[in-house]
């Protein structure tokens, strides 16, 4: 079995164009809805809890059911029937936690809203529910996108994410020009655009795989989800908690959040390539981890690599495009590209060493270092937050993903022996996240120009890459001049 290098670039090409599609929307409405009379860094710092809210109920509600769907596929591929179950049973179990975070929510509403600083956010009611729904729509609209990718239903996957993007946005813009120029319309927005899809989804999947609640299928399934689940929440907390943690300065929140919604739809690309390399990997670990290593490697050395060129080549389009399309302060967030950027690096080396932990069923590990990656993330953002604001999250943040990454791949190693290409997976990419961190110190004791460190962390990511790669493009080069 051999990889069909030009059928999986097609597959990763499509699933990025697509995945991207929605958080493009996103990035391109920023500037009509910011503004001096529109909103402004505070507006942002609410919306960025409002997603903190959002986040966590997608969490819950979801129970990694992403990754177990996409795993649990193989095992039913063959049996129709209880393929049908597995498929209304997950969709139902995300749907009864739902209600269960609902009700939750409905009981200490009073005290979730006191949680915070800010006047607008201590009203919980008032944008908490809405939260939460989307939330759930999000649970719903990612675990159908998953199944339609595995199912290489590419049609469906294509128009869920286009029909997505296009309704959250367009409701979006509908709650800040008609209803309420403030978080409040946006988080209304979002709440209907994406309940329309997750509504239609619902009602498909329930009439192609009729109605269940199979108890002995959920039962396999949350075995598998349950430590990926707890990753959930502890990637939760290593992405969200800074959020929290400067709520209470809303106007570097804003800045900071406006930075990492960039961030986010660079992310969304990154996991549209790592979707198609998913079932590809997979597909090779089935027939063999052992057997069929090499092709293993090509896949996950050509995620790494696309990741990289994703990132380098977006980082000063995007710092440009903040700097003359937004009006107010939150223009400051251009000079946190690039290193915030780094912490995509990081997380798709953890995504390739966590294949092989995800097929062999061996998820129980990632409880017990999740565990301490969350612990040495809050502590960090307790002690440095308060001291160096934004940078203090960054510095968290980092660190958490990078001993994440380190403690995945040694586990990884132990129970499946992979010889990899260290210097492409892991040191390599290490070293650009070094040089940028040392360059964000640089620039921020020596006053140096953004764009000139950040031009720097480019030049070093497409060096990097040139003399890992230099045979691989050296062939692409002869198949061009033929």
């Amino acid at each position: 079995m051999k990889l069909n290098t030009k059928e999986y670039f097609k597959i990763s090409f499509i699933y990025t164009i697509v995945a991207a599609f929605p958080p493009i929307l996103q990035v391109l409405i920023q500037p009509i809805i910011e503004g001096n009379d529109r909103l402004n860094a505070i507006d942002f710092s609410q919306i960025a809890i409002a997603e903190l809210i959002s986040s966590l109920a997608f969490t819950i509600a979801i129970f990694a059911m992403g990754n177990a769907i996409s795993r649990f596929y193989y095992d039913y591929i063959d049996n129709k029937k209880g393929y049908n179950k597995m498929v209304s049973s997950v969709f139902n179990s995300i749907l009864f936690r739902g209600l269960a975070i609902l009700g939750f929510a409905l009981i200490f509403s009073n005290y979730i809203g006191n949680i915070f600083t800010q006047k607008a956010l201590q009203n919980f009611p008032s944008y908490g529910y809405a939260s939460i729904i989307i939330g759930i729509n999000r649970a719903i609209n990612i675990t159908a996108v998953t199944l339609y990718r595995n199912e290489k239903r590419v049609s469906r996957f294509v128009f869920i994410n286009i029909a997505l993007g296009i309704l959250r946005t367009g409701f979006q813009l509908i709650g800040l020009f008609y209803y309420q120029m403030s978080f409040l319309g946006y988080v209304y927005g979002s709440c209907i655009g994406s309940g329309i899809i997750a509504i239609s989804i619902l009602i498909f999947t329930y009439s192609r795989s009729g109605f269940f609640y199979n108890r002995e299928i959920l039962k396999s399934l949350n075995k598998f989800a349950r430590p990926l689940f707890q990753y959930g929440i502890v990637f939760w907390g290593i992405t969200f908690s800074d959020r929290f943690f400067l709520e209470s300065s809303p106007t570097a929140l804003g800045i900071y959040d406006n930075a990492l919604k960039f961030v986010l739809g660079i992310q969304m690309i990154l996991q549209g390539i790592q979707g198609a390399a998913q079932p590809e990997i997979y597909r090779f670990m089935k027939d063999g981890i052992k057997k069929n290593q090499e092709e293993i490697k090509k896949i996950s050395n050509l995620l790494l690599a696309q990741s990289q060129v994703i990132i380098a080549l977006a980082i000063l389009p995007i710092m440009l495009y903040i700097t003359f399309f937004y009006e107010t302060n939150l223009r400051f967030a251009s000079g946190l590209i690039a290193i915030l950027f780094m912490r995509l690096i990081l997380r798709t080396q953890y995504v390739i060493f966590s294949f092989p932990i995800y097929f062999l069923k061996k998820t129980k590990i990632f409880f017990y270092v999740n565990t301490v990656v969350l612990i040495v993330n809050l502590l960090l953002n307790y002690l440095l937050v308060p001291i160096l604001s934004a940078y203090g999250a960054i510095i968290a943040s980092l660190t958490a993903f990078f001993l994440q990454t380190i403690a995945t791949y040694y586990y990884q190693n132990k129970i499946i022996n992979i010889k990899w290409n260290l210097n492409k997976v892991l040191i390599y990419p290490f070293t650009i996240v070094a040089i940028a961190s040392l360059l964000e110190i640089i620039k921020n004791i020596f006053n140096i120009n953004t764009y000139i460190t950040s031009s720097l962390v480019v030049i070093t990511i497409i060096l990097s890459l040139s003399m890992l790669y230099k045979k691989e493009i050296k062939r692409i080069l002869k198949k061009i001049k033929r």
